[in-house]
């Protein structure tokens, strides 16, 4: 189910009308629109703009009581002590709060633009957003350094701006980057493979020298000395298993949810974009 929000803006040309818009059943003739999806420009008359209501994350807004997951990056997450404990990740709350203020800071109003994929696996919106003025949030987030780049459902725009927008704030050594340079024991965002321990499962990027690269009937395999990062076959449309078996040897950067499994460490991944040498900057 799609998110109803309103109209602001329609086209320069026309008076402000107050609208019904609908992302209900939201049909394909009002596709997301990108003047460029290498960058985060974009042409402020052609998204939908609503009122936002408060940031709970670094990464997710409420909006129309639904929750809009900002597509591309990943933000720390709060503890939660529901049922399922959740432990708190570094300056969570920071992010939270950094969001609510670049919220605040634009009277709450917010461009919507959707990619290829709407709902993420627990039904959550997931949209690139956006200033009246034509501020990408998510850039401002990944630029803060309280937010690092993330790509998953087959979402690629703006993914070079991403990219070089965390870039930017790692060689500024903002925020988590900080974190990380004063408290590198607590392995985020970012941790060497080699020092991984159990307790280290989450959300992260996990660099190490690649000793293995292999396939198996249903895996692209490659292995660092104790992350194994997996391809699933559904997934290897998007891989050049070649480019693949080039990284033996090599010291690399991998990004998504590291889990424990069996006594070492696993990492699924399903687009190129997750291995730093196959991102937008390295092309």
């Amino acid at each position: 189910m799609y998110l109803s929000i309103k109209i602001i803006t329609i086209n320069a040309m026309t008076k402000l009308i107050p609208a019904l818009i609908f992302l209900l059943g939201l049909t394909n003739s009002i596709a997301a629109f990108s003047a460029d999806e290498e960058t985060c420009q974009i042409d402020t008359n052609k998204l939908l703009w609503t009122k936002a209501e408060y940031a709970i994350t670094g990464d997710t807004i409420v909006i129309n009581n639904q929750r809009v997951r900002l597509a591309g990056i990943y933000a720390p997450q709060i503890e939660k002590k529901q049922k399922w404990h959740t432990p708190g990740e570094p300056l969570a709350k920071e992010s939270q709060t950094f969001l609510n203020k670049l919220l605040a800071n634009n009277d709450l109003e917010v461009g919507v633009e959707f990619d290829k994929t709407r709902l993420d696996n627990r039904n959550r919106q997931l949209a690139h957003l956006f200033f009246k003025d034509g501020t990408s949030i998510q850039q401002k987030m990944l630029e803060s350094g309280y937010a690092i780049g993330r790509t998953t459902y087959g979402n690629l725009k703006h993914a070079k701006c991403y990219y070089q927008a965390e870039q930017k704030a790692r060689d500024g050594g903002y925020q988590l980057w900080d974190f990380l340079a004063k408290n590198p024991d607590r392995h985020f965002p970012l941790a060497e493979s080699t020092t991984l321990t159990s307790e280290d499962e989450g959300y992260r990027i996990i660099r190490g020298k690649v000793v293995k690269v292999d396939k198996s009937s249903s895996n692209y395999i490659i292995n660092m000395d104790t992350t194994g990062i997996r391809v699933q076959k559904k997934y290897w449309d998007n891989f050049d298993y070649n480019k693949l078996e080039a990284l033996d040897g090599q010291t690399i950067e991998v990004r998504g949810y590291a889990y424990l499994y069996k006594g070492a460490m696993y990492m699924l991944i399903e687009n190129p974009y997750a291995i730093n040498l196959f991102n937008p900057l390295n092309q």
